[in-house]
């Protein structure tokens, strides 16, 4: 055989070779439902929590969507998102159905708006109205369905504290309240002034910057708590106008070895702070822990904060959630000069800090302590601000209430929805794929091999 015609002919069957292993490529491909996401945001793959509640499921979760037939119904969108939790358990079963035709699951479930998705678990029902199928949305009625108990949270008030019901735009908590509501926690304030006991329902005891000294029987009431396994969350604010509140907050840590200093935290290095404001520390890099596993690299911020201090006991396990850089350092005594002197505290300050104590017989004590309660105020959350603040404080009140496993959903941006093709689009798409695109390729390689020949 003449070497032209060899080499020919080799190309040829590389050619082939290669065309052959995409075929097989194609084939395997359209046989199997796996994907990989290779978006930034990961739009299209359910956050840990959601596929853990999944994943829980032990008996047949019944999904209705009661759509409306028409456009901007929601529909496809809500039904994309029901797929990936069908990918996670075989119990996510999913029908549709119009409201206007079939109003017996309308009736049966209190239906009062169209485009409605119903989420039915043992007995108990969530209804997703439209506006409000996101994945935080689902995955929230979804642990509600499957929990057996809602964690209370005791909100102490009447000393000066930050109060959930204030939906001041920058410092009220009314974004903790929504926060705690659609992550099956409930929520009660307790009045300090005459508090002689923690109510038995608190599984989690909040402290948010009192303005004046807690009274010395809400101390003892507190103290009591947490000496039998109780959760609290404290936080203090730098140079109190009544330096007794952050005493008071002390009293109370004091069997805890930690406590928090009357300085200002000020972060000179601009690659850790939020631009052009010392005074708002920026991290990104967290200690070890439940809390910080889905946050690891994101920013969040601490607006005027103090610093945590002290050394806490030897049978405690204690983690530095948060620091600021070896660049900054505390201001003890109010100033405008908020540039370095000697006597400033040196930096690194830690500035979030949990703490976790064995009782015996009791279980854990667990603790977190904050060095600012503009940590999660509404100018700090979604919609103002987009960082890690949000899953930061959420994942802070599971931990309190021991749902180490349910840590954290972080938000998204809107998913992108899945190509439908009919029947004959999928044919089409094969017979490009697997005969048109191959064929062109062969052509290509004959017409190049024939040239060659010709004119040589």
């Amino acid at each position: 055989m003449r070497p032209r015609a060899r080499a020919a002919l080799t190309s040829a069957a590389a050619v082939a070779g290669v065309l052959a292993v995409l075929v097989a490529a194609n084939v395997l491909a359209s046989k199997t439902t796996q994907a990989w996401d290779l978006t930034h945001a990961g739009n299209n793959t359910l956050a840990p929590q959601s596929v853990l509640a999944a994943r829980r499921l032990d008996e047949d979760l019944q999904v209705i969507g009661l759509f409306q037939p028409g456009a901007g119904n929601g529909q496809a969108d809500a039904e994309a998102l029901i797929a990936l939790y069908q990918q996670q358990s075989e119990h996510v079963k999913y029908r549709s159905a119009d409201p206007n035709k079939d109003p017996a699951d309308v009736r049966r479930y209190g239906v009062t708006q169209v485009n409605t998705i119903v989420l039915d678990y043992k007995g108990k029902s969530e209804l997703l109205l439209q506006g409000s199928q996101s994945e935080v949305d689902f995955t929230s009625a979804l642990l509600k369905l499957e929990s057996t108990a809602v964690p209370m949270v005791c909100w102490a008030t009447g000393d000066g504290e930050r109060e959930l019901t204030d939906a001041n735009a920058k410092t009220g908590y009314s974004a903790v309240a929504d926060l705690l509501a659609k992550n099956n926690f409930a929520y009660r304030q307790i009045i300090t002034a005459g508090l002689t006991s923690i109510p038995a329902n608190c599984d989690e005891l909040v402290i948010l910057d009192p303005t004046k000294a807690l009274p010395d029987a809400a101390i003892q009431a507190a103290g009591a708590y947490l000496a039998a396994g109780g959760r609290l969350l404290i936080a203090a604010e730098p140079w109190p106008q009544d330096p007794r509140s952050t005493a008071s907050m002390n009293d109370l840590l004091v069997p805890y070895g930690v406590g928090f200093e009357h300085l200002l935290v000020v972060e000179s290095d601009p690659a850790h702070a939020a631009v052009q404001d010392p005074t708002n520390p920026a991290v990104t890099s967290y200690g070890r822990s439940p809390i910080t596993g889905d946050v690891q690299g994101v920013v969040s911020f601490y607006p005027q904060s103090t610093a945590i201090t002290g050394t806490p006991h030897d049978n405690a396990l204690a983690v530095r959630i948060a620091q600021s850089s070896s660049s900054s350092y505390g201001i003890s005594q109010i100033r405008s000069d908020l540039a370095k002197r000697p006597g400033d505290f040196p930096g690194p300050l830690t500035i979030m800090e949990t703490l976790e104590q064995p009782v015996a017989g009791k279980g854990k004590t667990r603790i977190a302590l904050i060095g600012t309660p503009a940590f999660a105020q509404n100018g700090t959350l979604p919609p103002n601000n987009s960082d890690a603040n949000l899953e930061l404080a959420l994942a802070t009140f599971q931990w309190l209430a021991g749902q180490d496993a349910l840590i954290a959903l972080p938000p998204k941006p809107d998913r992108a929805l899945p190509l439908a093709l009919t029947q004959q689009d999928q044919s089409n798409l094969i017979f490009i794929t697997m005969v048109l695109m191959p064929g062109l390729i062969v052509l290509a390689g004959v017409v190049v091999w024939w040239r060659r020949r010709v004119f040589a």
